[in-house]
Order: structure tokens, then C-alpha cells, then sequence
């Protein structure tokens, strides 16, 4: 856990370079500028021809436009005077808005364009505005185009969370010429949220980046030290005679897909060749000028990038993002974190969208040669409602069918035959958020609701009904330098006996563990209750100090990974943070921060399962390159998850840390190279991670990365199996020695705007080797050697070993624990936008996933089986058509 700071610095290196000339006493600490107030700037209709969307704004429509001038830095000097000046201009047409930006530039011949895919940030000189139609000061909609005409939007909500998933359909033109360059907007009103009836005020801002030195400025200033984008904007007055536009938005698609893989020939299930070809469409509807209705039919989603390679030795499961459009667009309103802090418990949330259409979860049942079963569980339909009303009520509904997966299997001379392996099952999840006080005050509430089909749940031993739901609240206070914010939630599981059993032995809570007091494994319930809640109080804004607490509590009985996504119940946590984060720019370093961290959680029946503090920083400098850092200790503690339903274990003092650094971003050359590393000195036990990544622009529109990663894992305690001997539990761990190699390659061109090519592939190798077998002799017992006792195991097969038992001529017998998989995904995909809102896609994907023996690692004998393997390969042609009738 990592309560505060980045994941980057070396606090040890920043310790030092606060003594430095140009940091601390010797850097000049003058007062920042105070932030001007607001600006404004007039409504101007347009009553003649709108202009041509050429990106020389030489019609004259724009010279009838006020000027919007005056930008002050936002970074790195926030408040001192820009090295360039910048104009904007607004105008407002029937159905579009119009905005003009001139950016001055006394060297044009240094501006900088990168020609990227649509999206993607670069070192380059951008513009942009960010519109928040409703002013309600907490959304926006923030529209950027670089000086090579690639395009940039987002949504913008909670005043400063990006939501980047976002696509509107708009369209920009530059402009180069020897005074700088331009850009011209237009910005159809049904891609941007806005109430009619009467005179309003909107809120806008302008924006400019100059890549050579790394400054950005905006119109109405910004500062570095608040926590504030959407509430500083500018604004538009006496807006009126607008109405928002019925909002009809159809994109039907269709999708023809190839697939070659070998194969088993006696395999009936096996066809060297599979075709096929799918329809589907989404729908955007506005119901009212404030709600929209997102729906899509059989959804296909062949283009997104594969989930990378990872070896998971937990009993928790792997976390992977979500990547599908429809999912990813719009999800701010139903993002509900649940976790603490910004290290691995920033995963966990009420609301998880890739629970639908996970991949199957029960068995083929029996034991068949050939099983064809598939790989993800299908969307029927899927439908969002989201929306604001003018009193400040935001609302957002999303429900979801999938249909119910069977697994076809076979016996020689058998007939094929299925099995259920998911349940069909509906999902839905509502949000309601109120703001108040000027975006300062929001509260609102939540509820998540999977049922699945009762007698399929029961036969795969699945829960059939799992609910979440409960309010939150938000409030900035003292000049907006203090927020306190906290939540209270209910969870309510229900199934079978046989479900709720699995429920309670999960490793989120081990109700079987034989020295919790405070929980009870009960075979015959059929549901469980739990709550949990959080509050925070923290420093945001208001200087350079920054410090909290944040306190969460999770009941035993918590469930939310039906629909969300969650590790452990059975917690209460209390964590502080203090920290000092310079944005003034002094004669070395650009920024700086320092901050420090700590934590102790417990379980509900008093065992301290964590304590830990740490130190982490992070700097730039003024050339560009930069640095990040950290160190960790964690104090012995129990844990009730080790022993995997055994009593709680006593762990070992730890430390650790990570770091690293990067070079300029604006170079054609990029490195930035991360490191972690921890220390178990007790059972020596010790773990090195470094990875690597260079990237190269070998021409403006083209950019490659490669990055390697090495993990070398040795672990003197690492979990092997519970075993029985003479009726007796025996917990079995080992020395592994793990090594773990890898490399992520990306390749984009970026042909126009609108078309690119992009390459991802990533080759995986891992293998584990156990020796050094041990037993748990007392769970709690203060000495490592006391904890465990040595076992004399002897190899009786080629995936058996088996050791003595004391008091008892039993032996424990358990399995060879030694792995060694590989594994390669690629995608290639051709995206081209031939029209505004429409795209063709070409994809070839290819998989590897040979079978490797033993647990030792030779990566050239690696390398050989892995691509040696006839590959999986898929071909899918994808159009869709964006209609707007």
C-alpha cells in the first residue's frame, strides 16, 4: 500500500538535494502571484455565413469577435507572463460553436506537430478549450488539437478527473504561417451538455502548451497548488436563445472475422479455420436536453489490445483494467473507489465493468479429452442513462444482459455433449450525485445489483443475487484548503449452501480459520450482510503543505466482487500523510516533492494485519529529465490470508522501495526506467524488478517503445499446498527461486490525423524453482525458525514429493509446485476514420501458449519453445458508420 506520492522517487537522492544551490533557503522564495479573478467574455451570435473551417480564420465573421487575450502560466512560473502570446475568439451558430485560436510565436520554424493517432499526448505544441455548459464548476468538456491537426477530448469531471475514454465527433483545422500558427473549432452542440430556457453563464477556459519549453497557459489562470481545473474557469455571459438539440446518434456495425490454430485432428471441436461475421449497432439518444440514452446490440470489441502476461503466486485475484469502449466512454458517473490510497487499492471499486462478459467461471464437468469452451461470456445488450438536471442532480443508470455460456465436450467414443460454465445473468448499477454550494458540497448514493439464473448459479456453485449500495459525500472547506469526504456501504450476498459456503472460505475472509474468534464458517447460510465505510480528512489545497487521515472499515461478510472488485473484508485501517510538494520553479529544479506516509489496519477480531510507514518524493528538472523514488518498512504482523483458510501467521520485518528516473520528453530519444525491490532478511527472501522503457521517434508521425523487464524473485516462505497426513493439516511452503522476463513493444504510425497503424506484442517467459520444502510449526511464533520446521522431502514421481510427519508414520505428501509457462499476444490494428464518428478497423491478433517443463529458467530454450509453436492467429475486418439523422 502507498498512501500518498508517486509511485516514483528516490527520497534518499532528495534528501540530499534539498541542501542543494538553487532548492530549499538558497532558492528564491518570493510569494507566487495571487490567481487573478475570473475572467469574462461576451456572447456574440453569428447572423451571417458561419465561418469556413479552413484553420486560417480569415473570414470576417471573426473580426467582429472580441478577443479573449491576456493568458498568464499555468506551469512551470504559474502566474508570470507567457513567452508567447495567445488570442482566442468564441462564436455561437445555429447548430455548432465556433472557437479561433491564434497562438503568436516570434520563432514559427520551432513549433512543434507531432502526427500521432487521435488521443494520444505529445511533446508538441497544442491549444484547446474546455467548456462546462451546465457552470456548475465540477464538468467539462475539454477539446485540444496540436499544431499537426491530431485531436484531443475529454470529459472533465469532479473538477479535475479526466475521463479520456470520451470520443466526441468535431472537427478542427490548423494553420502554419510566419506569425505562428491557428486553429478553428467547431464543436456541434449535441457533443457538449448545456440547459436552454432564458439567459445563462457558461463556464470556458483557453489553453496553450509550447513544447520547447515546456509551458502551458491558460486564460482564466489556474494554480499548480489547488486542486482545481473546471471551478477556475472563465466565463460566458447573458448566453441565450440557444436550445440544447435532440440528441440521435446510430452506429450500426458489422465485423467478419478469420481464425487459424492448430490443433488435435482427432479434436471434433478443431477446425483449422474458423470464419464468421457479425452484426451489431449503438444508439445515442437524447431523451430531454440534460439525458442521454446509450444502448448497444451484441457488441463486438475484436480491436481492443490484449491484457498482458502476468504470473499470479497469490491466493487474490489479478486485477486487469477495463479497454472496451462502450465501458470506458462515460464512466466517470458510475466510478465508486473503494480502496485506500493511490497504490494497488486504487483497483478496487463498487463497480468493475469487466465482470460483464467475464470470462466463464465454472469447469467443464468430468473428465473429458476435448473440451471447446468459450473464451469470454456474451453481451446481449447494454444500455447508460446519464444525465443532469438544472437543480445540480447528476444520475446515471447502466444495465446489462449476458446470455448463458456452455462448454461443448467430448469422450472417444462418446456423443459430444454441454455444460453450463456461466450463468445467464443481468446487471445493473445506478449513481445519483447532488451538488451544492458552487460544485464545493456533492453528496449522493449508489446501488450495483448481478442476479444470474437461479438453477445455473447452483449447479456451478456460484452466488445467484448479490446487491451494493449506499451514500457518499464530499465538502471543500476554508478557501477550498481542506476537503473531508466518506462513504457508507451495505453488501448482501445470496445462494445456495453450497455458494455461500465458498463465499465464506474465499480469501477475502477465511471464516474456516481456526483461531478467528470473530467469524464462524456456517455451511448451511444461504446469504451474508456486510458493510463497510471510509472518511477522509485532507489538506488540498492553500500552499505547499499537504497532509491527512484517511480511516476505512470493511465488515467480515463485505462482498462486492460480483459486480466490483475487491481483495480482503475483515479490515480496519487508519493511515496519515504529510507531504510538501514545490510547483515554483527555481534554478535547478522545475518541481519538487516530499512526503511520508503511514498505516495500520486490524482485522474485526483485533489482529494487527499491517504496519508500515514510508518516504517518497518526486523532481523535475529544468532541462526536463526527472526522478521519482521510495522506501518502505513493514513491521512483523499477522496475516490471515497466508495459510489459505490455516490460522493467521506471523510475518517478517520488511523493507523495500522503489525508484527511477526519465529523460526529456521532448527529445526523439526517451528513456524512463523503473525499479522495485524488497527484503525479507529473516527468511531471506528477497525480490528485484526492473523494467526499462526506451522510446524513438525516427520521424514526427512515427514513434516505437520497447520495454524489457526483468523480475528476479527469491522467496523463503512461498506457499506450496496444504497437505494431510494422518487426518492432520500440514502447511507446506518453499524456497522458490522465480525468474520472470518480458518485453513490451509498441510500434504507431500515424499516416494523417485520421489514419494510423498501430503494433503491440509482448513475449512472456516465467519459471519458479522450489527446494528448501517447510512446514508451519507455530503460526505465531516470534522467530522464523520456530515458525517453521524443515522437512526431509524426497521426489516419489515426476509431480510427487513426500516428507515425513511428526508423530505419525503418515508421510505428507504434496504436489511438485515447480512452473514454467511462456506466453505472446500481438495485435495490429489499421484505424481509419473516414468520417467524422466512423472508422474502419483491420486487426490480426496472434496467440502463443506453449506447455514448458520444470522450474528452471533458460531463456533461449524459453524463446525457442515459444515461438517454435505454431501460433493462434485472427483476422477481422470491422467497419461502423456514424449516423446523425
Amino acid at each position: 500500500m502507498r498512501i500518498h506520492g508517486s509511485s516514483s522517487s528516490l527520497a534518499m537522492i532528495l534528501a540530499g538535494i534539498l541542501l542543494l544551490p538553487g532548492v530549499g533557503e538558497a532558492q528564491d522564495l518570493t510569494p507566487l502571484p495571487e490567481v487573478r479573478p475570473s475572467p469574462s467574455v461576451e456572447f456574440v451570435r453569428i447572423n451571417g455565413p458561419s465561418p469556413t473551417l479552413d484553420g486560417t480564420l480569415t473570414d470576417p465573421v471573426w473580426e467582429t469577435v472580441p478577443v479573449a487575450d491576456g493568458f498568464v502560466q499555468w506551469r512551470p512560473d504559474q502566474g508570470a507572463p507567457p513567452s508567447q502570446d495567445t488570442e482566442a475568439r468564441l462564436l455561437f451558430g445555429d447548430d455548432a460553436l465556433y472557437v479561433g485560436i491564434r497562438a503568436w510565436d516570434s520563432e514559427p520554424e520551432e513549433v512543434v506537430g507531432l502526427l500521432t493517432r487521435r488521443n494520444q499526448h505529445s511533446p508538441s505544441d497544442w491549444v484547446g478549450v474546455l467548456i462546462d455548459g451546465y457552470h456548475d464548476r465540477r464538468t467539462g468538456f475539454l477539446f485540444l488539437v496540436n499544431a499537426a491537426g491530431v485531436k484531443r477530448d475529454a470529459l472533465i469531471y469532479d473538477d479535475t478527473r479526466e475521463d479520456d475514454g470520451w470520443d466526441g465527433v468535431w472537427d478542427v483545422a490548423v494553420n502554419r504561417d510566419e506569425k505562428g500558427w491557428t486553429a478553428e473549432f467547431r464543436i456541434p452542440y449535441s457533443q457538449i451538455r448545456f440547459t436552454g430556457n432564458g439567459v445563462r453563464s457558461w463556464g470556458i477556459n483557453f489553453y496553450r502548451e509550447i513544447a520547447r519549453h515546456q509551458e502551458a497557459s491558460t486564460w482564466a489562470p489556474l494554480s499548480q497548488e489547488d486542486q482545481a481545473l473546471v471551478s477556475r474557469s472563465g466565463i460566458v455571459e447573458e448566453v441565450h436563445g440557444l436550445e440544447p438539440p435532440r440528441r440521435i446518434e446510430i452506429q450500426p456495425y458489422t465485423v467478419a472475422r478469420a481464425a487459424r490454430e492448430p490443433g488435435d485432428p482427432e479434436n471434433p471441436f478443431h477446425e483449422s479455420t474458423a470464419t464468421g461475421a457479425e452484426v451489431g449497432a449503438d444508439l445515442k439518444l437524447g431523451l430531454s436536453s440534460n439525458f442521454t440514452l446509450d444502448l448497444t446490440v451484441n457488441p463486438d470489441f475484436g480491436q481492443v489490445e490484449a491484457d498482458p502476461g502476468r504470473v499470479n503466486l497469490t491466493a487474490f485475484e489479478t486485477f486487469f483494467p477495463e479497454r472496451r469502449p462502450f465501458f470506458i466512454e462515460g464512466s466517470n458517473i458510475f466510478r465508486f473507489g473503494i480502496g485506500l490510497g493511490d497504490g494497488d487499492g486504487d483497483n478496487e471499486t463498487l463497480f468493475h465493468s469487466r465482470r460483464i462478459g467475464r470470462t466463464p467461471q465454472g469447469p467443464a464437468s468430468g473428465d473429458p479429452d476435448w473440451v471447446d469452451r468459450p473464451d469470454q461470456t456474451r453481451i446481449l445488450t447494454a444500455g447508460k442513462l446519464s444525465g443532469r438536471t438544472e437543480g445540480g442532480w447528476s444520475l446515471g443508470v447502466l444495465g446489462a444482459a449476458t446470455q448463458e455460456e456452455q462448454a461443448r465436450v467430448a469422450r472417444e467414443n462418446d456423443p459430444i455433449s454441454r455444460h453450463t460454465v456461466e450463468p445467464g445473468a443481468g446487471y445493473a448499477v445506478a449513481r445519483v450525485e447532488r451538488d451544492l454550494n458552487q460544485g464545493r458540497t456533492t453528496f449522493g448514493s449508489v446501488l450495483t445489483s448481478a442476479v444470474r439464473d437461479r438453477s445455473s448459479a447452483e449447479e456451478l456453485e456460484l452466488r445467484d443475487r448479490a446487491f451494493a449500495g449506499g451514500v457518499d459525500f464530499s465538502h471543500r472547506f476554508a478557501d477550498d484548503r481542506f476537503q473531508a469526504r466518506g462513504y457508507l456501504l451495505a453488501s448482501h450476498v445470496a445462494g445456495s449452501p453450497e455458494a455461500i459456503t465458498r463465499t465464506q472460505r474465499s480469501p477475502a475472509r477465511h471464516f474456516q480459520r481456526p483461531d478467528a474468534g470473530h467469524v464462524t464458517l456456517d455451511e448451511t447460510r444461504t446469504h451474508l450482510t456486510g458493510h463497510s465505510g471510509a472518511l477522509d480528512l485532507v489538506k488540498v489545497g492553500g500552499g505547499p503543505w499537504r497532509g491527512g487521515s484517511l480511516t476505512q472499515w470493511r465488515s467480515p461478510e463485505f462482498e462486492v466482487n460480483d459486480l466490483g472488485f475487491m481483495n480482503a473484508a475483515d479490515h480496519f485501517t487508519q493511515a496519515l500523510f504529510l507531504g510538501y510538494q514545490q510547483t515554483r520553479s527555481g534554478d535547478l529544479f522545475r518541481r519538487w516533492s516530499l512526503y511520508t506516509n503511514a498505516w495500520a489496519s486490524w482485522t474485526f477480531g483485533g489482529e494487527r494485519r499491517d504496519l508500515a510507514q514510508n518516504i517518497n518524493g518526486n523532481f523535475e528538472l529544468q532541462n526536463g529529465w526527472g526522478g521519482w523514488g521510495g522506501v518502505r518498512r513493514g513491521a512483523p504482523s499477522l496475516s490471515p490470508t497466508l495459510l489459505r483458510g490455516g490460522p493467521a501467521l506471523r510475518t517478517e520485518e520488511e523493507f523495500g522501495g522503489w525508484f527511477g528516473f526519465y529523460t526529456d520528453s521532448r527529445r526523439d530519444l526517451q528513456l524512463n526506467w523503473g525499479n522495485d525491490w524488497s527484503l525479507r532478511r529473516d527468511s531471506d527472501s528477497w525480490r528485484f524488478h526492473t523494467s526499462p522503457n526506451l522510446r524513438w521517434r525516427p520521424s514526427p508521425s512515427t514513434q516505437i517503445q520497447a520495454g524489457p523487464f526483468l523480475t528476479r524473485n527469491v522467496d523463503g516462505r512461498q506457499w506450496v499446498q496444504r497437505a494431510q497426513a494422518d487426518g492432520t493439516d500440514h502447511y507446506v511452503f518453499g524456497r522458490m527461486d522465480q525468474t520472470t522476463v518480458g518485453l513490451n513493444l509498441r510500434a504507431d504510425l500515424a499516416v494523417t490525423p485520421t489514419l494510423s497503424v498501430q503494433l503491440y506484442a509482448q513475449p512472456f517467459l516465467s519459471a519458479g524453482e522450489y527446494d528448501g520444502f517447510i512446514r508451519v510449526a507455530d503460526p505465531r511464533a516470534r522467530s522464523f525458525d520456530h515458525r517453521f520446521q524443515e522437512l526431509e522431502a524426497e521426489r516419489t514421481s515426476s509431480d510427487r514429493y513426500e516428507a515425513a510427519a511428526p508423530g505419525t508414520d503418515d508421510p505428507i505428501r504434496f504436489d511438485d509446485p515447480d512452473f514454467n509457462m511462456g506466453r505472446f499476444r500481438s495485435n495490429l490494428v489499421v484505424r481509419w476514420e473516414y468520417r467524422p464518428g466512423s472508422s474502419l478497423f483491420l486487426v490480426w491478433s496472434q496467440a502463443r501458449d506453449p506447455r514448458m517443463d520444470g522450474g528452471s529458467f533458460h531463456l533461449g530454450d524459453g524463446l525457442d519453445t515459444l515461438f517454435s509453436q505454431t501460433p493462434r492467429n485472427v483476422f477481422m475486418v470491422k467497419v461502423n458508420y456514424w449516423l446523425n439523422p
